[in-house]
């Protein structure tokens, strides 16, 4: 743009950046950590966007966010350690927003290769899809599918993001001619782990920020590989930001050796944090079915609403949130557009999905959104209906009573997909604790006697 242009538009930035300190999820998250009277100034950083020109697009080769910390092992032979990366191709603001239907390469530092997914189906299911850039031409960032980048013209770069599905199995790709055939790739980023020194370099450098920062860091980050054709190519990391490591307060979290089976609510063997919640008084529980039998947005977004209610009626009591797809999505299509002013007394953001729901949870693990969840002690789980080791008591989530017209008085018209149990009425004398097992790798809600 010009000179004129260019102003304009720096200026606007600046202004939008200005008013998100008035943002009500912002004010709502300084009054909960005492700091609404606090002389809190914002600050305005200007940053080179990395990246190198491809055709008409400008975007790095790899970006993403780092921890020196994993929270989240799907296996018990992953270090916590030695850090954890979400890693996207393209811009990196598809590894730290929760976006859509798609997914960003999931890299436990210890062990870069080990993948959560079990097959080369599910890999290619929970894969980068679209692309985050910058069209040059136009001016303008946008959302592009990876297929319709790939296929403009010869991405020298792609045997390092990228590996071929055939007859079942993932191979390296032989070739970087436009020939390939981009339906058939998936971005597993596998050739760049491999090939290169870059998960040692990134714990090298996680461990060192961590020492000189004496707590656990998170950063944001980009990745520029040069000598791509030569044997020992080279790995240049740019740090875009860093900061201390969000993290939930440590606590013992054992499961009981004998636990009779009629007393799980609910278990599962899906990646959780390590810790607990005593005495869960209320459950807000959304039915997958109803939900997405909803026949319009604004109910949905409706909906919302409603939970934004009752954060604020159940303020002093203990409750979870159990409800289908993706907690704090922006499309409506996949789970529940609330944000951290709609749900910050919870103590648990507990995600269902399997044949029929929705996409799969997706370990929202350094998105802005888990950020808000954890630094507020919030459990963020997920729960895959289809894993053949999960429990889901249906008879309590179900079954009970509905609370909602007591907690919600005066509201004329309440969702039918919105249930809030007591779970007192489902079993009287008891109450809930759910317990995240990380050394056993297993989450279980068993009913407790007060």
């Amino acid at each position: 743009g010009s000179e004129e242009e260019n102003l304009r538009d720096l200026t606007r930035a600046i202004q939008r950046i200005y008013s998100s300190s008035l943002n009500p999820d912002a004010l709502l998250y300084r009054r909960a950590k005492g700091l609404q009277d606090y002389d809190e100034r914002m600050a305005i950083l200007i940053q080179v966007v990395q990246g190198e020109r491809f055709g008409r697009y400008y975007f790095p080769q790899a970006a993403g966010v780092g921890f020196s910390r994993n929270l989240y092992r799907w296996s018990p032979q992953i270090r916590r350690d030695d850090g954890f990366l979400r890693l996207v191709w393209g811009l990196g603001t598809r590894a730290v927003d929760r976006v859509g239907d798609d997914y960003p390469r999931l890299v436990a530092l210890s062990h870069p290769l080990l993948h959560p997914e079990s097959s080369p189906e599910v890999t290619r299911r929970y894969s980068q899809k679209f692309v985050d850039l910058i069209d040059l031409e136009e001016n303008t960032f946008k959302t592009l599918p990876v297929s319709e980048v790939l296929g403009s013209r010869r991405y020298p770069f792609l045997r390092y993001i990228a590996q071929v599905e055939q007859d079942g199995y993932l191979s390296p790709l032989r070739t970087t001619l436009s020939g390939v055939n981009s339906g058939n790739l998936i971005l597993t980023f596998d050739e760049l782990l491999r090939r290169t020194d870059m998960a040692k370099l990134m714990t090298s450098i996680l461990t060192l920020l961590e020492s000189h920062y004496q707590s656990p860091v998170d950063t944001e980050f980009t990745i520029q590989v040069n000598g791509i054709d030569s044997s020992t190519p080279e790995v240049h990391v740019s740090l875009v930001q860093c900061r201390p490591q969000s993290h939930l307060l440590e606590s013992e979290a054992h499961l009981p050796l004998k636990l009779p089976h009629e007393d799980i609510i609910l278990s599962t063997s899906r990646m959780a944090p390590q810790g607990r919640v005593n005495h869960i008084q209320y459950v807000v529980f959304i039915s997958p079915e109803e939900y997405f039998a909803l026949p319009s947005t604004a109910e949905r977004a409706e909906l919302s609403a409603i939970i934004s209610r009752l954060n604020t009626a159940l303020a002093e009591k203990t409750f979870i949130c159990i409800g289908p797809g993706r907690w704090g999505t922006t499309n409506p299509d996949l789970g529940l557009t609330v944000g951290y002013g709609d749900i910050y007394n919870t103590r648990a953001l507990i995600e269902l999905a399997g044949e029929g729901i929705g996409t799969a949870p997706e370990a929202s693990f350094g998105t802005h959104f888990f950020q808000d969840l954890v630094e507020s002690n919030i459990y963020p789980l997920a729960i895959y209906l289809d894993d053949k080791d999960t429990i889901f008591s249906r008879d309590f989530f179900y079954k009970t009573p509905n609370h909602l017209p007591q907690v919600l008085p005066g509201k004329k018209r309440l969702p039918d997909c919105l249930r809030l149990i007591e779970v007192e009425s489902y079993r009287r004398g008891y109450h809930l604790d759910l317990v995240m097992d990380d050394e056993r790798g297993r989450s279980i809600a068993f009913l407790d006697a007060d």
